[in-house]
């Protein structure tokens, strides 16, 4: 007997996850129709089809099969001779041969038809004319505090005296001032939660924080099923730590979308680079010290009033837990003999009154 191979999507094989689910009794009737979108009778047509056809019931009808109306290929032979260099319609557009095709030739066929098969033979270009993007501006928060800009810029900050470095910085929306900045040897998960830690514990909290769509700072995991039974969203450590802080995290579409951000970063590639150069300095941690003097002059520069004068700035409360808070965390599941797994090694957690009844353990902080 022959072995049917069958090619499922992602999308028909989260079906047939969810549907063993349903059938194994993992998970209700009703989520599995929240899951899958599909009212009660029709998730008992398709369980009906899994359950007698297995996973064959989840490929359409159709798929494999030549379409009945697919172009003739002597047809699509004639049009790529017409249409080539050589042919008598080279350079008409799309319209215009399609009008012409139909009139003198006897070939009838869809314009978007017609559009496809020219792109597919290279007779026409598929680079699409890039539509012009019209961006409304953006007017500053009225306050300072209420929205922070951040981003990360990997440059040559020494000019070849010393390694490579990002900085990692801050700008309020309202007032354009620096709030914090920092040298990293890389744009990395530790340098944001030293900033979002410099900023609390000197400024407040934010109201918000508007970023670019980085791996550090926005996860780009999809849900589970699972995830989406327990309503839970994928989210970075920086997401989580916003989160836990009740800091709105904003994502940016566009780097135009953060654009004061953007146009700091050229100016501290030109007047940072240059005043840096003139000190000498060839380090990370001369650059480190060197940077809160220049932000202090280029805020007196630069900064601009705020239109309110009452700031949005949450002071953080006394005795907060600044290492519980702007740390990375990870979850890990208690053993019955009250063990864990971390980095390859086996750790006992000593009974007491919080742990004796636990499942699961709470997150364990990787930085400090």
């Amino acid at each position: 007997m022959e072995s049917e191979c069958i090619t499922l999507s992602k999308k028909q094989q989260r079906r047939a996850e969810i549907l063993n689910r349903v059938l194994s009794g993992k998970i209700t009737r009703d989520e599995a129709e929240a899951l899958l979108e599909l009212s009660c009778r029709q998730l008992s047509r398709v369980l009906n089809g899994y359950k007698v056809e297995g996973l064959p019931s989840l490929v359409h009808g159709n798929a494999g099969k030549v379409p009945a109306n697919k172009t003739r290929p002597e047809s699509v032979a004639a049009i790529v001779a017409l249409a080539d260099k050589d042919g008598k319609y080279h350079g008409f557009n799309v319209c215009h041969m399609h009008d012409l095709l139909a009139d003198n030739e006897a070939i009838a066929l869809g314009r978007s038809t017609l559009d496809r098969l020219l792109r597919d033979n290279n007779i026409i270009s598929r680079q699409s004319p890039k539509k012009q993007v019209r961006r409304q501006r953006r007017e500053r928060s009225s306050a300072e505090g209420m929205m922070l800009q951040i981003d990360g810029s990997p440059h040559d900050w020494l000019e070849g005296r010393g390694p490579n470095m990002s900085l990692v910085g801050a700008v309020d929306d309202a007032t354009g001032s620096i709030t914090y900045g920092v040298f990293r040897p890389t744009e990395d998960q530790a340098g944001y939660l030293m900033m979002l830690r410099g900023i609390a514990t000197t400024r407040g909290l934010p109201e918000s924080v508007y970023h670019d769509r980085h791996t550090i700072l926005r996860s780009p995991k999809e849900p589970t099923i699972d995830d989406e039974l327990a309503g839970i969203e994928p989210q970075s450590q920086f997401q989580r730590v916003l989160g836990e802080l009740g800091i709105t995290s904003i994502p940016a579409h566009s780097p135009q979308a953060k654009g004061r951000v953007e146009r700091l970063w050229g100016i501290l590639q030109d007047r940072l680079v240059k005043e840096m150069r003139l000190e000498g300095i060839h380090s990370i941690e001369q650059a480190n010290a060197f940077l809160p003097g220049f932000i202090l002059r280029y805020n007196k520069r630069f900064a601009k009033e705020p239109q309110d004068p009452q700031s949005a700035w949450v002071k953080l409360r006394p005795r907060t837990d600044l290492a519980y808070y702007f740390s990375a965390k990870k979850t890990r599941v208690v053993r019955a003999d009250h063990t864990i797994s971390w980095l390859g090694k086996t750790l006992e957690i000593l009974p007491d009154s919080r742990t004796e009844n636990v499942k699961h353990s709470e997150t364990a902080s990787v930085f400090n």
